[in-house]
Formats: C-alpha cells, sequence, structure tokens
C-alpha cells in the first residue's frame, strides 16, 4: 500500500530557533516528582449478549436465504431481530410468523395496532415529510427509489464520487425525466434498475470494491423479502391519519412510459390517506396480480412494508463504500439514513420500516463480514482504495482524510434546465461534521418515544466490532466493543430495544472515538500503516473514570467537551488537544512524544507533568494558554510555541502554563521569535523581542 506524505512531528524544526533561557524565579518549595495517572487499572470488556436460537446473526445468517427457513420467525434470526414490530402493530393471523410465505397473508381481517401512540407518531411523521416535501426532496426520493441503490449512495464520496464513479464503472440508464414529471405527473412511468451490474465492474481498477459490493447484497443472505412476509405491515399511502385502514376499493389506473407504452388496464387500491406519494412515483405503486388477488380486494399480501427494502440495499452498499474508503465513513452512513429519509418523503415507508431496514443491513453486512471469503475481499477493496485514492492525494500534497473532504467548488445540480440529472456527481453533502452527526443519530430513532425500559446498559451483538475495522484499525476488537457500547442509542425506543443491540448502535458518532471510558484506554497508532494508524480524530465528549495513554507513532486529535477523570498519559506520537477540555479533568503526564495544544481557550487539566518529549503551543490571544488546577512539574523535554496563528506584540507577557505551583523547567525552547522565558512560583511567562 502506498504511504501517504505526511510529517508526523507537528514541529518544524526549520522554523524554529533554540534559545538559551534564564529563569528568573523558582518556587521555593520542592514538589515531589509525580506519579502517572492511575486510572482505574482495568480495560472496559463489553459481553457478547447471551441469546438463544435463531441468534446470533453471524452464525445463522445463513437461514434468511434458507427454504422454508427463511419464512419462520422462531429460525431466521435476521426476522427476529425486527421483532419489535409485534408490540407496535400486528396482522393478527395465528401462526403466520412461523410459516409465512411469499404470496403473503390471505386476510387482514384481525389486523390490529397493539401500540397506539407510537403507530400514530409513525404515521404523523410521514404525512408531515410528505406534504411538506420539497421540489428538490421530491427529485431526490424519485432517483433513490429509481436507481439502482448500489450507484444512488455512491455519493456518500462527496469530492470523489465521479473519480470513484471512473474507476470502479458503476453506472445509471434510468429514464431522465422532467422536473414536470416527478413533481406533477401522476401518470409517469419509468424504467427503473437496481441490478449489481451498476454498481460497477470486476475488472476496473477499483473491481475490487465492487466485488465487496457484490458480496454484501448477492452473496449474502441480503433479500427483505422473508421479513416483509413474516410482518405484512401496511405501507403508509394505505393508512389513515391515525395509521388505520380504510380501503376504499379498486380503481383503474393509466400509467404512461417515455417510449409512449400506455398501461390503462392496472387496477390500484384506493385508500383514505394524507400521505401524498411523489407523483413520479404514483406508477410504482403495486398493481394488482391477478394470480393472487381478484378484482375488489386489496392488493396488500405482497406488498410489505417492514422492513424497507431499499433501506437495507442502501444500507449494504454503503457498508461496503465505507469498510473500502473509511475516509468517507461517516458521510456514507449519513447518506445511507438519507436514502431512508427519501423513502419517507416519497411516501413509500414509514420511519419504523426505515429503521427495520438500517437494522437488517447492519446484521447482514457483518455476517458477511464474519464469513473468511467475503473478509478476504473486503480488505483487497480497502487496499486498493487506499492506494488508488492515496496516489491521487500524494499527487495533491494532501493527506488523504483532506483530499476526501476537499470543497467542491462547483458542483453539479439536480436539475438540468427542464430535466432531472440521473447521475451522481462530486458533493459538499454532509461537510458539517456535528451538523451530519446530529442529524443521523436523530433518525436512529425518528424522535418515537421512549415507551419502553429505561437506563438499561448497552448490548453490543456478537460481530458488530468489525463495521468499524477498518475506521479504527489501531483499536483491538474489544476495544471497537467498548466504543459501540459507548456510543449507542439509550433504550426505550420501540423496535430497538428488541434487536439484540443492532437497533442501538450508532456508527456515526462510534467513528468519533470512545463516548466513556468505563476502563482504562491505551490507544497504538503505528503511523507507518497509514490512514487512520497515522491520524484520528475523537470528537466526542468523553466520560468515566478511565485514563489515556496514547502510544506509538501516530497523531490522536481530541476535539471534545471531555469529562474523564482518570488522566492522560503521554508515551509517544502525538496527542492533540483540540478543545479546551479535551484531556477531560484528569492529570496530564507527558513521559515522551508531543503534546500538540491548538484549543481555543486555555486548554485545562489538574496536575500537567512533563518529564521528557514536548509540549508544542499554537498561541491564541488567551489570557493564558494551559491552566492546571494542580501543581506544574517540569524535569526536561521541549517547548515549541507556534505563532502561526497570533502575533505577539514586543515586550508584552504571555501566560504560557499556570497552575497552584510550579517547578522545573525546560531543556530547549523553539520559537520562530527570540522570546525570554520567566519561571515564577505558578506561571511560565513568555516575553517576546
Amino acid at each position: 500500500m502506498m504511504k501517504t506524505p505526511f510529517t508526523l512531528s507537528p514541529i518544524k524544526s526549520s522554523l524554529w530557533l533554540t534559545l538559551f533561557i534564564s529563569s528568573v524565579t523558582q518556587a521555593n518549595s520542592t514538589i515531589p516528582t509525580p506519579l502517572p495517572p492511575i486510572g482505574l487499572g482495568f480495560e472496559q470488556t463489553v459481553p457478547v449478549p447471551k441469546v438463544g436460537y435463531p441468534l446470533p446473526v453471524i452464525q445463522n445468517g445463513a437461514n434468511n436465504s434458507k427454504g422454508n427457513l427463511k419464512y419462520n420467525i422462531e429460525q431466521n434470526p435476521i426476522a427476529t431481530l425486527l421483532i419489535g414490530m409485534n408490540q407496535i402493530w400486528t396482522n393478527g393471523l395465528k401462526g403466520w410468523q412461523n410459516d409465512a410465505n411469499s404470496n403473503g397473508p390471505s386476510s387482514f381481517a384481525n389486523q390490529a395496532i397493539v401500540n397506539p401512540k407510537i403507530w400514530q407518531e409513525n404515521i404523523t411523521y410521514v404525512i408531515k415529510a410528505t406534504q411538506q416535501r420539497t421540489e428538490k426532496q421530491a427529485i431526490a426520493a424519485y432517483l433513490d427509489d429509481q436507481r439502482s441503490k448500489n450507484y444512488s449512495v455512491i455519493d456518500g464520496y462527496g469530492p470523489l464520487t465521479q473519480a470513484y464513479v471512473t474507476a470502479s464503472g458503476a453506472y445509471t440508464d434510468i429514464d431522465q425525466p422532467t422536473v414536470k414529471d416527478i413533481v406533477s405527473n401522476a401518470h409517469y412511468y419509468a424504467k427503473n434498475n437496481d441490478d449489481i451490474k451498476f454498481a460497477g465492474k470486476r475488472n476496473a481498477p477499483l473491481g475490487s470494491v465492487y466485488q465487496l459490493v457484490y458480496d454484501f447484497r448477492e452473496v449474502a443472505p441480503a433479500s427483505t423479502s422473508a421479513s416483509k412476509y413474516i410482518y405484512s405491515t401496511p405501507r403508509p399511502w394505505r393508512m389513515d391519519k391515525t395509521g388505520g385502514i380504510h380501503y376504499l376499493g379498486t380503481a383503474p389506473y393509466s400509467c404512461v412510459q417515455q417510449n409512449g407504452t400506455v398501461h390503462s388496464d392496472w387496477l390500484i387500491d384506493q385508500y383514505q390517506s394524507e400521505v401524498k406519494v411523489v407523483p413520479g412515483l404514483m406508477c410504482s405503486r403495486r398493481h394488482h396480480e391477478s394470480s393472487v388477488v381478484a378484482n375488489n380486494q386489496e392488493n396488500r399480501r405482497k406488498d410489505g412494508a417492514y422492513p424497507s427494502g431499499h433501506t437495507n440495499a442502501g444500507y449494504l452498499a454503503v457498508m461496503a463504500y465505507a469498510y473500502a474508503l473509511p475516509q468517507r465513513y461517516s458521510e456514507m452512513l449519513t447518506r445511507a439514513s438519507q436514502l431512508g429519509e427519501s423513502r419517507i418523503q416519497a411516501g413509500m415507508h414509514s420511519p419504523v420500516d426505515v429503521i427495520g431496514g438500517r437494522i437488517h443491513a447492519l446484521a447482514v453486512a457483518t455476517y458477511a463480514l464474519s464469513q473468511r471469503h467475503i473478509q478476504a475481499d473486503a480488505q483487497r477493496a480497502y487496499n486498493d482504495s487506499q492506494s488508488y485514492f492515496g496516489q491521487q492525494a500524494y499527487a495533491a500534497g494532501q493527506f488523504l482524510y483532506y483530499f476526501a473532504h476537499n470543497k467542491v467548488l462547483h458542483p453539479h445540480g439536480l436539475i438540468l434546465g427542464d430535466k432531472v440529472n440521473t447521475h451522481v456527481f462530486d458533493n459538499n453533502k454532509f461537510a458539517n461534521h456535528e451538523a451530519m452527526k446530529a442529524l443521523y443519530r436523530s433518525r436512529l430513532t425518528y424522535g418515537f418515544s421512549q415507551t419502553g425500559k429505561l437506563h438499561q446498559g448497552p448490548v453490543v451483538p456478537a460481530g458488530a466490532e468489525l463495521l468499524l475495522a477498518t475506521r479504527q484499525p489501531y483499536l483491538s476488537p474489544a476495544q471497537r466493543r467498548a466504543v459501540l457500547a459507548t456510543t449507542e442509542v439509550p433504550s426505550g425506543y420501540p423496535i430497538l430495544d428488541q434487536s439484540n443491540g443492532w437497533g442501538r448502535l450508532d456508527l456515526v458518532t462510534a467513528a468519533d472515538g470512545y463516548g466513556a471510558f468505563n476502563g482504562d484506554v491505551t490507544v497504538n497508532m503505528d503511523a507507518n500503516k497509514g490512514a487512520f494508524n497515522a491520524h484520528d480524530w475523537w470528537r466526542n465528549s468523553i466520560s468515566g473514570k478511565g485514563k489515556l495513554t496514547k502510544q506509538g507513532c501516530g497523531i490522536l486529535t481530541l476535539t471534545g467537551n471531555s469529562q474523564y477523570h482518570g488522566g492522560t498519559i503521554i508515551d509517544n506520537g502525538v496527542l492533540e488537544a483540540a478543545s479546551a477540555h479535551a484531556l477531560g479533568k484528569g492529570d496530564l503526564y507527558l513521559k515522551n512524544g508531543i503534546l500538540d495544544v491548538t484549543s481555543k481557550g486555555a486548554l485545562k487539566v489538574a496536575n500537567y507533568t512533563q518529564l521528557n518529549g514536548a509540549t508544542k503551543i499554537d498561541m491564541d490571544k488567551d489570557t493564558s494558554q494551559i491552566q492546571a488546577s494542580g501543581n506544574v512539574v517540569i524535569i526536561g523535554g521541549t517547548l515549541a510555541l507556534d505563532l502561526s496563528h497570533f502575533q505577539p506584540k514586543a515586550g508584552k507577557g504571555y501566560v504560557l502554563i499556570e497552575g497552584r505551583q510550579l517547578q522545573g523547567q525546560f531543556e530547549t525552547i523553539s520559537s520562530p521569535l527570540p522570546v525570554r522565558l520567566q519561571y515564577t512560583d505558578n506561571k511560565l511567562i513568555a516575553t517576546f523581542q
């Protein structure tokens, strides 16, 4: 794999002057050399939940595609994960879920709303989303409905979208509609596609990524059909404003294709409903098949809504793309959630359907990655993507992560004149990381009331850590399980609580590192391995009583408003504190390596101890740069001052470090300007000449 150019140390020696410093004053008392933070003395371990057959998915996931096993909820582990629907709505057909079939239930006479509150919240969301839908949202929903999901979600690659399309051979050939066809022509009927061929070609430069998409969607037991038949829930356009069914009979409906072909003999069910289906998708509603349902009867038997098949397909493709190029991991996951949201805005699905589709896909993707041959394909896809885009980043003089987040100056749009752009294009979607993160998390629950038991512990299903393998390659599987446990959605939400943990996983928040140190955490990053081994960002606000130990030559940047108490040890590499409370409320203990202070506002710590290594301060106009509530002990090492973002006034004193007491001094000082340091009883003050 090509190594992306990267300067490990943020201290560029050619820019600094090493000066002799005279100490002005020193504390009279002697502070004993502090010991390193103790922390908790153990690492957090997250046990695999105890389950009964047909779980866990990684052992029995194949049942989702096996004969009659897939139609039996007691045999199909993936359908079992979705069982929370039975606490919201049921078709009321006794024994059906143990022997469902591809023709669907013969009767819905006993259908029942089990949880009216949640069911009402569910349909209300759809009504609001479809009635307030914008023109662009309608177009996006149409495209996500009609295009191959393998192709449609590629734009989660942002500025690398078109480069990936070229390198993979991915394409679409759907009819190009006009804007009016989508937003106002309720009789428009277009050719659609979802074949695997639209994901690309095996012999393309990035054919290995195509292969991984193929594995997830075609080799793995990926279909939602069995679960759709088992639960047989209604689509939102069949429901009234309370979620009830008011069937008005069938009616002929004519649909006209772009080539002039007219379908005038279709029969489509009519209902009392306030859901507004995108006009251009009205002809995509299921019409009657005379071999299954006769005239004047509902055509619901094979049209189950839960879980959403499009959402499942989108997430599966996204998990392949995110695994191969984790530099766009969070954006890709959010793109999958956007496809799910588009299914709601289209009027074709409701939030519970989308939640079910996500759970289904994450379980299938994990099962796929647990298979040895697919894991080998996944590693090839990762290696090839890092090499292919790494070379482009190298040519641009950028680290691949930054290259994958370049701003697109002139992105194409969804609308070309009076027509719709059916192709994916380079874009700046999800450029605001925190907004993206909040959006993704909101779609895990869709704002449903927490009607279940609150304050239950985290549940991380067997194998789920595989989903973060390339995003956090420097963590062990056990550590990735801890990351998932400390970032997941709280308990109490419908469907999620019954999903054996799958529904509570928040992969976008997990991609930003730990949510809590419930044990001591040692991070060993080898920059020579490239990608996130070289540099990663933990953006969560971290709580807990554990300590953090940074090892290895890579860079770890902390940006959160953290509260962890166990302390921080730097053994090697770089630990960047990019916020005032990045290092929590414990002691800082710099044994070796580099502390890089880039926070806006003074970095807060308890006790500050430096034995060796370097403290680099990116100075700003704050009254002080590092504030210790306890003692500051400097036994040796380097202090490096970065003035890239600050112009000091000559002769003015600036507080660099302050604490209750200060003892010792740095061995060497690096500064782009001549500087004199004054060590007082409790402060280190810099005066520039």
